[in-house]
């Protein structure tokens, strides 16, 4: 667990950091990494001062320091990592930036060569804004499968064009306090038309007339219909959902349609 100490030639501290946060490490909760970025206040002797705040050392233990200018960069993070878009529509995404060194560039963002009849916004990440909506589309009615996509970043850095690709992710929350941006394999985008109905695998056969009769006569001699017409659409519905599904014999179905259908006359 690293501790930075800066220190000028007179030992007067100028900083000093124990534990920096860094939103590209995944679940980790522990940011036992120290960083400082400091402006040296004149020409002169510096020194930086490397400790352990559990007080370990020796020959088993390794630290790696980097002294330098700033290095300015950034990574991407894109939420969530699977999407689902309706026939000829539009889906938005969540892109995430973690500014490296200072780094308070605008990004420009877009997808990367995406397949046939796929499209985005083109939002930008200005200043030190962290995070913004991009939006997906598609002019397919049906991906017939996930389909994945890229999105990247654009950036001047340095009077050079730098790219990045975003990493797919998911925002999960973690002993209801942390927030992690976990990296996904890939960003996959599926298609989907919402008028489409699977053809049924069990498919009742008509009412009997006997039963129609039936449901008919005591309709009769209750004197007024058993249901409204909202009422049958919605118990039509459920009963053809359920005969499909195995959980309805046929003669149980067949009395509830017949009652259904015998308010519909009614009404």
């Amino acid at each position: 667990d690293s501790l930075l100490k800066l220190t000028d030639a007179s030992g007067n501290l100028l900083a000093i950091n124990d534990d920096y946060e860094d939103p590209g490490t995944g679940l980790n909760t522990h940011h036992a990494d120290s960083y400082l970025k400091v402006e040296l206040p004149s020409d002169g002797t510096y020194y930086v001062h490397v400790g352990d705040t559990t007080f370990k050392g020796g020959e088993e233990y390794a630290y790696r320091l980097r002294i330098s200018a700033p290095r300015p960069d950034f990574e991407l993070r894109v939420v969530p990592s699977a999407v689902a878009i309706r026939s000829e529509a539009a889906r938005a995404v969540d892109v995430y930036a973690i500014r490296r060194d200072g780094f308070d560039g605008d990004i420009r963002l877009g997808l990367n060569n995406p397949p046939e009849g796929f499209s985005s916004s083109t939002p930008t990440l200005s200043g030190g804004d962290e995070m913004v909506r991009l939006a997906l589309r598609t002019e397919r009615t049906d991906s017939e499968g996930p389909v994945a996509l890229t999105v990247e970043g654009r950036a001047t850095i340095d009077g050079e064009e730098v790219v990045r690709e975003a990493v797919p992710a998911e925002d999960r929350m973690q002993a209801f306090l942390w927030r992690h941006l976990v990296p996904v394999g890939s960003l996959k985008v599926r298609v989907f038309d919402p008028s489409y109905e699977p053809e049924p695998e069990r498919v009742a056969p008509p009412v009997p007339e006997e039963m129609l009769a039936a449901a008919r006569k005591a309709a009769e001699e209750a004197g007024q219909p058993r249901f409204t017409q909202r009422q049958v659409v919605g118990r039509l519905r459920q009963l053809d959902f359920l005969y499909e599904n195995w959980l309805l014999t046929d003669e149980f179905y067949h009395e509830k349609v017949a009652e259904c259908r015998v308010a519909e006359d009614d009404d």
